[in-house]
Protein backbone atom coordinates (compact mmCIF):
# COMPACT_ATOMS: atom_id res chain seq x y z
CA UNK A 1 0.00 0.00 0.00
CA UNK A 2 1.39 3.38 -0.98
CA UNK A 3 1.99 5.54 2.10
CA UNK A 4 -0.16 8.64 2.25
CA UNK A 5 1.66 11.96 1.83
CA UNK A 6 1.29 14.47 4.66
CA UNK A 7 -0.78 17.41 3.53
CA UNK A 8 1.24 20.60 3.60
CA UNK A 9 0.50 24.28 3.28
CA UNK A 10 2.76 27.08 2.09
CA UNK A 11 4.39 29.20 4.78
CA UNK A 12 3.52 32.39 2.87
CA UNK A 13 -0.23 31.90 3.40
CA UNK A 14 0.20 31.11 7.09
CA UNK A 15 2.34 34.18 7.75
CA UNK A 16 -0.14 36.44 5.97
CA UNK A 17 -2.96 35.18 8.22
CA UNK A 18 -0.86 35.83 11.37
CA UNK A 19 0.29 39.33 10.34
CA UNK A 20 -3.19 40.47 9.33
CA UNK A 21 -4.71 38.94 12.47
CA UNK A 22 -2.55 40.66 15.08
CA UNK A 23 -2.65 44.13 13.38
CA UNK A 24 0.54 45.36 14.96
CA UNK A 25 1.29 48.14 12.52
CA UNK A 26 -1.89 50.20 13.09
CA UNK A 27 -1.48 49.99 16.84
CA UNK A 28 2.17 51.03 16.60
CA UNK A 29 1.35 54.03 14.41
CA UNK A 30 -1.34 55.17 16.84
CA UNK A 31 0.99 54.80 19.83
CA UNK A 32 3.81 56.68 18.11
CA UNK A 33 1.56 59.59 17.11
CA UNK A 34 0.12 59.94 20.61
CA UNK A 35 3.56 59.76 22.17
CA UNK A 36 5.00 62.38 19.83
CA UNK A 37 2.12 64.77 20.52
CA UNK A 38 2.48 64.41 24.25
CA UNK A 39 6.25 64.81 24.05
CA UNK A 40 5.88 68.07 22.14
CA UNK A 41 3.35 69.33 24.67
CA UNK A 42 5.50 68.40 27.67
CA UNK A 43 8.60 69.86 26.04
CA UNK A 44 6.76 73.16 25.63
CA UNK A 45 5.60 73.04 29.25
CA UNK A 46 9.11 72.23 30.49
CA UNK A 47 10.53 75.14 28.49
CA UNK A 48 7.93 77.46 30.03
CA UNK A 49 8.69 76.13 33.53
CA UNK A 50 12.43 76.63 33.13
CA UNK A 51 12.02 80.10 31.61
CA UNK A 52 9.62 81.17 34.36
CA UNK A 53 11.84 79.76 37.09
CA UNK A 54 15.06 81.31 35.79
CA UNK A 55 13.44 84.72 35.22
CA UNK A 56 11.90 84.66 38.69
CA UNK A 57 15.24 83.74 40.26
CA UNK A 58 17.04 86.43 38.27
CA UNK A 59 14.57 89.13 39.40
CA UNK A 60 14.68 88.07 43.06
CA UNK A 61 18.47 87.85 43.12
CA UNK A 62 18.73 91.18 41.31
CA UNK A 63 16.48 92.81 43.94
CA UNK A 64 18.49 91.19 46.73
CA UNK A 65 21.80 92.43 45.28
CA UNK A 66 20.37 95.93 44.72
CA UNK A 67 19.23 96.03 48.34
CA UNK A 68 22.60 94.74 49.46
CA UNK A 69 24.50 97.33 47.43
CA UNK A 70 22.21 100.13 48.64
CA UNK A 71 22.71 99.08 52.25
CA UNK A 72 26.49 98.97 51.76
CA UNK A 73 26.45 102.35 50.07
CA UNK A 74 24.65 103.89 53.04
CA UNK A 75 27.08 102.24 55.44
CA UNK A 76 30.15 103.42 53.52
CA UNK A 77 28.75 106.98 53.24
CA UNK A 78 28.32 106.99 57.03
CA UNK A 79 31.63 105.45 58.06
CA UNK A 80 34.09 106.72 55.42
CA UNK A 81 33.65 110.48 56.26
CA UNK A 82 33.80 109.68 59.99
CA UNK A 83 37.05 107.73 59.60
CA UNK A 84 38.54 110.31 57.26
CA UNK A 85 38.01 113.04 59.84
CA UNK A 86 40.16 111.42 62.54
CA UNK A 87 43.70 110.18 62.98
CA UNK A 88 44.19 106.66 61.70
CA UNK A 89 46.02 105.64 64.84
CA UNK A 90 42.77 106.16 66.81
CA UNK A 91 40.61 103.85 64.68
CA UNK A 92 40.96 101.03 67.15
CA UNK A 93 39.94 103.11 70.16
CA UNK A 94 37.32 105.43 68.75
CA UNK A 95 33.86 104.53 70.20
CA UNK A 96 31.99 106.12 67.27
CA UNK A 97 33.61 103.80 64.71
CA UNK A 98 33.13 100.78 66.94
CA UNK A 99 29.46 101.69 67.47
CA UNK A 100 28.88 102.20 63.72
CA UNK A 101 30.42 98.83 62.88
CA UNK A 102 28.58 97.04 65.68
CA UNK A 103 25.27 98.57 64.64
CA UNK A 104 25.92 97.45 61.06
CA UNK A 105 26.41 93.76 61.91
CA UNK A 106 23.64 93.82 64.55
CA UNK A 107 20.91 95.48 62.50
CA UNK A 108 21.75 93.73 59.23
CA UNK A 109 22.14 89.91 59.55
CA UNK A 110 23.60 89.72 56.05
CA UNK A 111 26.78 91.45 57.28
CA UNK A 112 28.96 88.81 58.93
CA UNK A 113 31.96 91.02 59.55
CA UNK A 114 32.89 94.73 59.24
CA UNK A 115 36.23 96.45 59.77
CA UNK A 116 37.95 99.85 59.51
CA UNK A 117 41.73 99.72 59.02
CA UNK A 118 44.35 102.47 58.95
CA UNK A 119 47.35 102.63 56.64
CA UNK A 120 49.12 100.02 58.75
CA UNK A 121 46.18 97.61 58.43
CA UNK A 122 45.23 98.11 62.06
CA UNK A 123 41.93 99.30 63.41
CA UNK A 124 38.56 98.16 64.68
CA UNK A 125 36.31 95.29 63.69
CA UNK A 126 32.88 93.87 64.56
CA UNK A 127 30.82 90.78 63.78
CA UNK A 128 30.23 87.27 65.00
CA UNK A 129 32.38 85.63 62.30
CA UNK A 130 36.18 85.46 62.55
CA UNK A 131 37.08 86.55 59.03
CA UNK A 132 40.79 86.78 59.83
CA UNK A 133 40.76 83.08 60.80
CA UNK A 134 39.64 81.98 57.33
CA UNK A 135 42.58 81.73 54.91
CA UNK A 136 40.52 82.57 51.80
CA UNK A 137 38.75 85.53 53.44
CA UNK A 138 42.06 86.80 54.77
CA UNK A 139 43.50 86.79 51.26
CA UNK A 140 40.41 88.61 49.95
CA UNK A 141 40.77 91.30 52.67
CA UNK A 142 44.45 91.67 51.78
CA UNK A 143 43.49 92.10 48.11
CA UNK A 144 40.86 94.67 49.16
CA UNK A 145 43.47 96.61 51.15
CA UNK A 146 45.80 96.71 48.13
CA UNK A 147 42.94 97.96 45.94
CA UNK A 148 42.12 100.62 48.57
CA UNK A 149 45.72 101.84 48.52
CA UNK A 150 45.31 102.31 44.77
CA UNK A 151 42.14 104.32 45.39
CA UNK A 152 39.69 101.82 43.86
CA UNK A 153 36.56 100.12 45.12
CA UNK A 154 36.78 96.38 45.67
CA UNK A 155 34.27 93.56 45.21
CA UNK A 156 35.52 89.98 45.58
CA UNK A 157 34.40 86.85 43.80
CA UNK A 158 32.15 84.58 45.89
CA UNK A 159 34.08 82.67 48.56
CA UNK A 160 32.88 79.52 50.33
CA UNK A 161 33.07 79.58 54.13
CA UNK A 162 31.83 77.13 56.74
CA UNK A 163 29.47 78.69 59.28
CA UNK A 164 27.35 76.83 61.81
CA UNK A 165 28.45 73.56 60.22
CA UNK A 166 27.22 74.52 56.74
CA UNK A 167 28.94 75.90 53.66
CA UNK A 168 27.73 79.23 52.35
CA UNK A 169 29.00 81.75 49.80
CA UNK A 170 30.17 85.21 50.96
CA UNK A 171 31.64 88.29 49.27
CA UNK A 172 33.90 91.11 50.39
CA UNK A 173 33.07 94.76 49.59
CA UNK A 174 35.59 97.46 50.43
CA UNK A 175 36.06 101.21 49.93
CA UNK A 176 39.20 103.32 50.50
CA UNK A 177 39.32 106.06 53.17
CA UNK A 178 40.94 109.20 51.79
CA UNK A 179 41.45 112.75 52.88
CA UNK A 180 42.18 114.84 49.83
CA UNK A 181 44.73 112.81 47.97
CA UNK A 182 46.00 111.07 51.09
CA UNK A 183 45.21 107.41 51.71
CA UNK A 184 43.95 107.00 55.28
CA UNK A 185 42.76 103.38 55.32
CA UNK A 186 39.95 101.05 54.26
CA UNK A 187 36.39 100.11 55.22
CA UNK A 188 35.42 96.51 54.41
CA UNK A 189 32.34 94.35 54.93
CA UNK A 190 31.91 90.58 54.52
CA UNK A 191 28.37 89.90 53.30
CA UNK A 192 26.69 86.48 53.04
CA UNK A 193 24.85 85.25 49.95
CA UNK A 194 23.02 82.60 51.99
CA UNK A 195 19.54 83.95 51.02
CA UNK A 196 20.52 83.52 47.36
CA UNK A 197 21.63 79.96 48.05
CA UNK A 198 18.40 79.23 49.94
CA UNK A 199 16.36 80.50 47.03
CA UNK A 200 18.29 78.28 44.63
CA UNK A 201 17.78 75.26 46.87
CA UNK A 202 14.01 75.83 46.77
CA UNK A 203 14.06 75.03 43.06
CA UNK A 204 15.26 71.49 43.80
CA UNK A 205 11.68 70.63 44.74
CA UNK A 206 10.79 70.93 41.07
CA UNK A 207 13.72 68.69 40.09
CA UNK A 208 15.72 71.56 38.60
CA UNK A 209 19.42 72.13 39.07
CA UNK A 210 19.99 75.87 39.52
CA UNK A 211 23.19 77.87 39.81
CA UNK A 212 24.62 81.35 39.23
CA UNK A 213 27.74 82.19 37.20
CA UNK A 214 29.55 85.51 36.86
CA UNK A 215 30.53 87.10 33.54
CA UNK A 216 33.72 85.01 33.39
CA UNK A 217 31.92 81.70 33.81
CA UNK A 218 32.84 81.03 37.43
CA UNK A 219 30.30 79.63 39.85
CA UNK A 220 28.77 82.06 42.34
CA UNK A 221 26.28 79.72 44.05
CA UNK A 222 24.57 76.40 43.32
CA UNK A 223 21.87 74.16 44.78
CA UNK A 224 24.19 71.16 44.29
CA UNK A 225 26.43 70.52 47.33
CA UNK A 226 29.31 69.27 45.16
CA UNK A 227 29.49 72.57 43.24
CA UNK A 228 31.52 75.11 45.22
CA UNK A 229 31.80 78.84 44.43
CA UNK A 230 34.70 79.65 42.15
CA UNK A 231 34.38 76.48 40.06
CA UNK A 232 35.01 77.03 36.36
CA UNK A 233 31.77 76.33 34.46
CA UNK A 234 32.95 77.49 31.03
CA UNK A 235 32.83 73.97 29.61
CA UNK A 236 29.05 73.73 30.15
CA UNK A 237 27.35 74.56 26.79
CA UNK A 238 24.48 76.56 28.34
CA UNK A 239 27.03 78.69 30.23
CA UNK A 240 28.90 79.24 26.96
CA UNK A 241 25.70 80.58 25.40
CA UNK A 242 25.34 83.08 28.26
CA UNK A 243 29.01 84.13 28.06
CA UNK A 244 28.75 84.65 24.29
CA UNK A 245 26.88 87.90 25.05
CA UNK A 246 29.97 89.22 26.92
CA UNK A 247 27.90 90.62 29.76
CA UNK A 248 25.29 92.17 27.44
CA UNK A 249 22.64 89.43 27.69
CA UNK A 250 19.18 90.91 28.17
CA UNK A 251 16.86 88.00 27.36
CA UNK A 252 16.14 84.46 28.53
CA UNK A 253 17.10 81.52 26.29
CA UNK A 254 16.32 77.77 26.54
CA UNK A 255 18.30 75.12 24.71
CA UNK A 256 19.02 71.39 24.64
CA UNK A 257 22.69 70.55 25.08
CA UNK A 258 25.01 67.60 25.82
CA UNK A 259 26.74 67.63 29.21
CA UNK A 260 29.90 65.57 29.83
CA UNK A 261 29.83 64.20 33.36
CA UNK A 262 31.78 61.31 34.87
CA UNK A 263 32.99 60.08 31.49
CA UNK A 264 29.42 59.97 30.12
CA UNK A 265 27.47 62.39 27.94
CA UNK A 266 24.05 63.37 29.30
CA UNK A 267 21.41 65.14 27.23
CA UNK A 268 20.16 68.18 29.13
CA UNK A 269 17.54 70.93 28.79
CA UNK A 270 18.73 74.26 30.20
CA UNK A 271 17.78 77.96 30.44
CA UNK A 272 19.78 81.06 31.31
CA UNK A 273 18.50 84.48 32.46
CA UNK A 274 20.75 87.51 33.07
CA UNK A 275 20.95 89.34 36.42
CA UNK A 276 21.19 92.83 35.03
CA UNK A 277 22.87 94.90 37.73
CA UNK A 278 25.89 92.58 38.22
CA UNK A 279 26.19 90.88 34.79
CA UNK A 280 25.66 87.48 36.37
CA UNK A 281 23.53 84.71 34.91
CA UNK A 282 21.03 82.32 36.49
CA UNK A 283 21.13 78.83 34.96
CA UNK A 284 18.45 76.18 35.49
CA UNK A 285 18.75 72.76 33.85
CA UNK A 286 17.38 69.23 33.97
CA UNK A 287 18.11 65.91 32.33
CA UNK A 288 15.94 65.29 29.29
CA UNK A 289 15.11 61.85 30.66
CA UNK A 290 13.70 63.49 33.82
CA UNK A 291 12.02 66.32 31.93
CA UNK A 292 10.13 63.84 29.75
CA UNK A 293 9.50 61.23 32.41
CA UNK A 294 5.73 61.67 32.19
CA UNK A 295 5.59 61.10 28.46
CA UNK A 296 7.89 58.09 28.80
CA UNK A 297 5.58 56.71 31.47
CA UNK A 298 2.62 57.31 29.18
CA UNK A 299 4.45 55.51 26.40
CA UNK A 300 5.14 52.54 28.66
CA UNK A 301 1.47 52.32 29.62
CA UNK A 302 0.36 52.62 26.03
CA UNK A 303 2.78 49.91 25.00
CA UNK A 304 1.54 47.78 27.90
CA UNK A 305 -2.06 48.01 26.77
CA UNK A 306 -0.93 47.46 23.21
CA UNK A 307 0.77 44.24 24.24
CA UNK A 308 -2.49 43.05 25.79
CA UNK A 309 -4.31 43.69 22.52
CA UNK A 310 -1.55 41.99 20.57
CA UNK A 311 -1.68 38.96 22.84
CA UNK A 312 -5.42 38.65 22.24
CA UNK A 313 -4.77 38.62 18.50
CA UNK A 314 -1.90 36.18 18.91
CA UNK A 315 -4.17 33.70 20.72
CA UNK A 316 -6.19 33.42 17.50
CA UNK A 317 -3.07 32.46 15.53
CA UNK A 318 -1.27 30.44 18.24
CA UNK A 319 -1.98 26.99 16.79
CA UNK A 320 -0.91 28.06 13.31
CA UNK A 321 2.27 29.57 14.74
CA UNK A 322 3.18 26.29 16.44
CA UNK A 323 3.13 24.52 13.10
CA UNK A 324 5.81 27.02 11.99
CA UNK A 325 7.96 27.39 15.09
CA UNK A 326 8.37 23.72 15.96
CA UNK A 327 10.03 22.62 12.69
CA UNK A 328 11.97 25.88 12.54
CA UNK A 329 13.35 25.21 16.01
CA UNK A 330 14.50 21.81 14.80
CA UNK A 331 16.17 23.45 11.80
CA UNK A 332 17.79 26.00 14.08
CA UNK A 333 19.25 23.29 16.31
CA UNK A 334 20.59 21.49 13.27
CA UNK A 335 22.11 24.70 11.85
CA UNK A 336 23.79 25.45 15.19
CA UNK A 337 25.22 21.93 15.29
CA UNK A 338 26.59 22.41 11.78
CA UNK A 339 28.14 25.75 12.82
CA UNK A 340 29.86 23.92 15.70
CA UNK A 341 31.08 21.22 13.31
CA UNK A 342 28.73 18.64 14.77
CA UNK A 343 27.16 17.05 11.71
CA UNK A 344 25.38 14.17 13.45
CA UNK A 345 22.30 16.27 14.39
CA UNK A 346 19.28 15.70 12.15
CA UNK A 347 16.31 17.99 11.54
CA UNK A 348 12.70 16.78 11.99
CA UNK A 349 11.10 16.44 8.56
CA UNK A 350 7.59 15.76 9.92
CA UNK A 351 6.09 19.15 9.07
CA UNK A 352 2.93 20.21 7.26
CA UNK A 353 4.77 23.15 5.74
CA UNK A 354 6.16 22.02 2.41
CA UNK A 355 9.12 24.40 2.23
CA UNK A 356 10.20 23.62 5.81
CA UNK A 357 10.02 19.85 5.26
CA UNK A 358 12.05 20.08 2.05
CA UNK A 359 14.59 22.33 3.75
CA UNK A 360 14.91 19.85 6.65
CA UNK A 361 15.50 17.00 4.21
CA UNK A 362 18.18 19.08 2.49
CA UNK A 363 19.83 19.85 5.85
CA UNK A 364 19.89 16.16 6.74
CA UNK A 365 21.37 15.11 3.39
CA UNK A 366 24.01 17.86 3.58
CA UNK A 367 24.88 16.93 7.17
CA UNK A 368 25.29 13.26 6.29
CA UNK A 369 27.45 14.06 3.27
CA UNK A 370 29.64 16.46 5.26
CA UNK A 371 30.01 13.92 8.08
CA UNK A 372 31.07 11.25 5.59
CA UNK A 373 33.65 13.58 4.05
CA UNK A 374 34.97 14.55 7.48
CA UNK A 375 35.29 10.90 8.49
CA UNK A 376 37.23 10.21 5.28
CA UNK A 377 39.49 13.22 5.84
CA UNK A 378 40.15 12.33 9.47
CA UNK A 379 40.96 8.76 8.54
CA UNK A 380 43.26 9.91 5.73
CA UNK A 381 44.94 12.48 7.99
CA UNK A 382 45.49 9.85 10.70
CA UNK A 383 46.96 7.43 8.14
CA UNK A 384 49.18 10.15 6.64
CA UNK A 385 50.46 11.16 10.05
CA UNK A 386 51.13 7.54 10.96
CA UNK A 387 52.95 7.05 7.67
CA UNK A 388 54.89 10.27 8.24
CA UNK A 389 55.99 9.28 11.76
CA UNK A 390 56.86 5.73 10.65
CA UNK A 391 58.94 7.14 7.78
CA UNK A 392 60.84 9.40 10.15
CA UNK A 393 61.39 6.55 12.61
CA UNK A 394 62.52 4.34 9.74
CA UNK A 395 65.11 6.92 8.70
CA UNK A 396 66.29 7.26 12.29
CA UNK A 397 66.49 3.46 12.64
CA UNK A 398 68.58 3.33 9.47
CA UNK A 399 71.00 5.84 10.94
CA UNK A 400 71.19 3.93 14.25
CA UNK A 401 71.80 0.71 12.33
CA UNK A 402 74.78 2.30 10.61
CA UNK A 403 76.39 3.16 13.96
CA UNK A 404 76.72 -0.07 16.02
CA UNK A 405 77.67 1.84 19.17
CA UNK A 406 74.54 4.00 19.39
CA UNK A 407 71.79 1.45 18.82
CA UNK A 408 68.46 2.81 20.06
CA UNK A 409 70.02 6.23 20.73
CA UNK A 410 67.56 8.17 18.58
CA UNK A 411 64.49 6.56 20.16
CA UNK A 412 65.77 7.20 23.69
CA UNK A 413 66.64 10.85 22.91
CA UNK A 414 63.12 11.29 21.51
CA UNK A 415 61.58 9.80 24.65
CA UNK A 416 63.68 11.99 26.94
CA UNK A 417 62.84 15.09 24.85
CA UNK A 418 59.10 14.40 25.08
CA UNK A 419 59.35 13.93 28.86
CA UNK A 420 61.23 17.25 29.16
CA UNK A 421 58.74 19.09 26.94
CA UNK A 422 55.81 17.92 29.07
CA UNK A 423 57.66 18.67 32.31
CA UNK A 424 58.20 22.24 31.06
CA UNK A 425 54.48 22.61 30.37
CA UNK A 426 54.66 22.84 26.58
CA UNK A 427 51.57 22.28 24.45
CA UNK A 428 50.94 18.99 22.63
CA UNK A 429 51.73 20.68 19.32
CA UNK A 430 55.11 21.94 20.58
CA UNK A 431 55.93 18.54 22.12
CA UNK A 432 55.21 16.84 18.79
CA UNK A 433 57.57 19.22 16.96
CA UNK A 434 60.29 18.43 19.51
CA UNK A 435 59.61 14.68 19.07
CA UNK A 436 60.08 14.93 15.28
CA UNK A 437 63.20 17.10 15.58
CA UNK A 438 64.72 14.72 18.19
CA UNK A 439 63.94 11.72 16.00
CA UNK A 440 65.80 13.34 13.08
CA UNK A 441 68.56 15.03 15.09
CA UNK A 442 71.29 12.56 13.97
CA UNK A 443 70.00 11.95 10.43
CA UNK A 444 73.14 13.65 9.10
CA UNK A 445 75.25 10.69 10.30
CA UNK A 446 74.04 8.86 7.22
CA UNK A 447 76.59 10.93 5.34
CA UNK A 448 79.51 10.28 7.70
CA UNK A 449 82.12 7.79 6.48
CA UNK A 450 81.91 4.35 8.08
CA UNK A 451 85.56 4.41 9.06
CA UNK A 452 84.79 7.39 11.30
CA UNK A 453 81.31 6.42 12.43
CA UNK A 454 82.22 2.82 13.30
CA UNK A 455 85.66 3.47 14.77
CA UNK A 456 85.80 1.65 18.14
CA UNK A 457 88.27 4.03 19.74
CA UNK A 458 88.63 7.73 20.39
CA UNK A 459 88.44 9.88 17.24
CA UNK A 460 91.36 11.98 16.04
CA UNK A 461 90.88 15.72 15.57
CA UNK A 462 90.46 15.21 11.85
CA UNK A 463 87.96 12.42 12.38
CA UNK A 464 86.09 14.45 14.95
CA UNK A 465 85.84 17.34 12.46
CA UNK A 466 84.28 14.91 9.99
CA UNK A 467 81.90 13.64 12.67
CA UNK A 468 80.81 17.21 13.55
CA UNK A 469 79.64 17.69 9.97
CA UNK A 470 76.65 15.43 10.65
CA UNK A 471 74.71 18.40 12.11
CA UNK A 472 75.06 20.45 8.91
CA UNK A 473 74.44 17.44 6.66
CA UNK A 474 71.32 16.58 8.60
CA UNK A 475 70.16 20.21 8.28
CA UNK A 476 70.72 20.16 4.51
CA UNK A 477 68.86 16.86 4.14
CA UNK A 478 65.79 17.84 6.17
CA UNK A 479 65.42 21.38 4.92
CA UNK A 480 64.34 20.00 1.55
CA UNK A 481 61.00 19.19 3.24
CA UNK A 482 59.05 22.42 3.82
CA UNK A 483 56.77 20.82 6.43
CA UNK A 484 59.83 20.19 8.64
CA UNK A 485 61.10 23.77 8.62
CA UNK A 486 60.24 24.33 12.30
CA UNK A 487 62.26 21.25 13.33
CA UNK A 488 65.54 22.38 11.67
CA UNK A 489 67.04 24.19 14.74
CA UNK A 490 67.07 20.96 16.78
CA UNK A 491 68.83 19.11 13.94
CA UNK A 492 71.54 21.71 13.24
CA UNK A 493 72.19 23.06 16.74
CA UNK A 494 71.74 20.13 19.14
CA UNK A 495 75.51 20.21 19.79
CA UNK A 496 75.61 23.98 20.45
CA UNK A 497 76.27 25.28 23.99
CA UNK A 498 75.04 28.31 25.94
CA UNK A 499 78.60 29.65 26.18
CA UNK A 500 79.03 29.54 22.39
CA UNK A 501 81.66 26.76 22.43
CA UNK A 502 79.47 24.24 20.65
CA UNK A 503 79.27 23.44 16.95
CA UNK A 504 78.65 24.01 14.08
CA UNK A 505 77.80 27.75 14.35
CA UNK A 506 78.86 28.75 17.86
CA UNK A 507 75.39 30.06 18.68
CA UNK A 508 75.08 31.41 22.24
CA UNK A 509 72.54 32.14 24.99
CA UNK A 510 69.06 33.26 24.04
CA UNK A 511 69.79 32.62 20.34
CA UNK A 512 69.22 28.93 21.03
CA UNK A 513 65.50 27.98 20.86
CA UNK A 514 63.98 25.93 23.69
CA UNK A 515 63.67 22.98 21.29
CA UNK A 516 67.47 22.95 20.84
CA UNK A 517 68.13 23.20 24.60
CA UNK A 518 65.79 20.28 25.32
CA UNK A 519 67.28 17.99 22.63
CA UNK A 520 70.82 18.95 23.72
CA UNK A 521 70.17 17.85 27.32
CA UNK A 522 68.35 14.68 26.21
CA UNK A 523 71.16 13.79 23.74
CA UNK A 524 73.89 14.29 26.35
CA UNK A 525 71.95 12.40 29.04
CA UNK A 526 71.61 9.35 26.78
CA UNK A 527 75.25 9.55 25.69
CA UNK A 528 76.44 9.63 29.31
CA UNK A 529 74.18 6.73 30.40
CA UNK A 530 75.04 4.48 27.42
CA UNK A 531 78.10 2.23 27.10
CA UNK A 532 80.50 3.41 24.41
CA UNK A 533 83.84 1.92 23.29
CA UNK A 534 85.68 4.75 24.98
CA UNK A 535 83.59 4.99 28.16
CA UNK A 536 81.38 3.02 30.49
CA UNK A 537 77.80 4.33 30.81
CA UNK A 538 76.98 6.08 34.08
CA UNK A 539 73.90 5.42 36.15
CA UNK A 540 71.09 8.02 36.04
CA UNK A 541 71.92 9.91 39.30
CA UNK A 542 75.57 10.29 38.21
CA UNK A 543 74.53 11.49 34.75
CA UNK A 544 72.17 14.04 36.32
CA UNK A 545 75.00 15.41 38.47
CA UNK A 546 77.26 15.71 35.40
CA UNK A 547 74.57 17.73 33.62
CA UNK A 548 74.05 19.93 36.67
CA UNK A 549 77.80 20.75 36.79
CA UNK A 550 77.61 22.09 33.25
CA UNK A 551 74.24 23.82 33.68
CA UNK A 552 74.51 27.50 32.79
CA UNK A 553 77.63 27.03 30.63
CA UNK A 554 76.75 24.27 28.17
CA UNK A 555 73.16 23.41 29.10
CA UNK A 556 70.09 25.39 30.04
CA UNK A 557 69.72 25.13 33.85
CA UNK A 558 65.92 25.22 33.57
CA UNK A 559 65.93 22.19 31.27
CA UNK A 560 68.42 20.39 33.52
CA UNK A 561 66.17 21.09 36.53
CA UNK A 562 63.21 19.73 34.57
CA UNK A 563 65.14 16.49 33.95
CA UNK A 564 65.89 16.22 37.68
CA UNK A 565 62.20 16.81 38.46
CA UNK A 566 61.10 14.16 35.94
CA UNK A 567 63.54 11.64 37.46
CA UNK A 568 62.34 12.44 40.99
CA UNK A 569 58.71 11.91 39.96
CA UNK A 570 59.59 8.57 38.34
CA UNK A 571 59.04 9.61 34.72
CA UNK A 572 62.42 8.05 33.77
CA UNK A 573 61.83 4.82 35.66
CA UNK A 574 61.08 2.83 32.51
CA UNK A 575 64.32 3.89 30.80
CA UNK A 576 66.35 3.32 33.95
CA UNK A 577 64.86 -0.16 34.43
CA UNK A 578 65.69 -1.02 30.82
CA UNK A 579 69.32 0.02 31.32
CA UNK A 580 69.65 -1.96 34.53
CA UNK A 581 68.17 -5.00 32.77
CA UNK A 582 70.71 -4.72 29.97
CA UNK A 583 73.57 -4.45 32.45
CA UNK A 584 72.40 -7.60 34.28
CA UNK A 585 72.39 -9.68 31.07
CA UNK A 586 75.87 -11.15 30.33
CA UNK A 587 77.23 -9.86 27.04
CA UNK A 588 78.80 -12.33 24.61
CA UNK A 589 82.59 -12.18 24.41
CA UNK A 590 84.32 -11.72 21.13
Amino acid sequence: MKPSRTRRVRILYLLLVILIGISVVPLWIYTSNMTDRNREYLETQENILQSTTSQSLAREISLYLENLQQRLKEFFEEVVPLAASMDGSKYGSDPRLREALQQMVTDWPMALYATVLNTEARGVQAGGYNAAGDAFLRKALEAAFIAARQGTLYQSDPITVVRNGKSEPVMVWARPITSGNDFRGMVAVVVTLAPVLERLEETRRTGLEAYIVDNSGRLVASNRPDNVPGKDMVNVPIVQMFLAWRGAARATETRKFPLAEGGNTIEMLGTYSPIQNVNWGVIVQKRLSDAYFVVDEMRRRTVGWGIVVILLNVVVAIFAAKSVTKPLESLTRTARSFAQREYTERADVRSRIEEVAELAEGFNLAGQEIQNRINDLERAAKENRQLFMESIEMIAAAVDAKDPYTKGHTKRVSQYSVILGRELGLSDDEVEKILISATLHDVGKIGVEDRVLKKPGVLTNEEFDLMKRHTVMGFEIVRQVKQLAEMLPGIRWHHEALNGKGYPDGVTGDELPLMVRIISVADTFDAVTTDRPYQKGRDFPQALEILRKHAGTKYDPIVVDALHAAYTKGDLRGQETRRQTLESVPQPTA
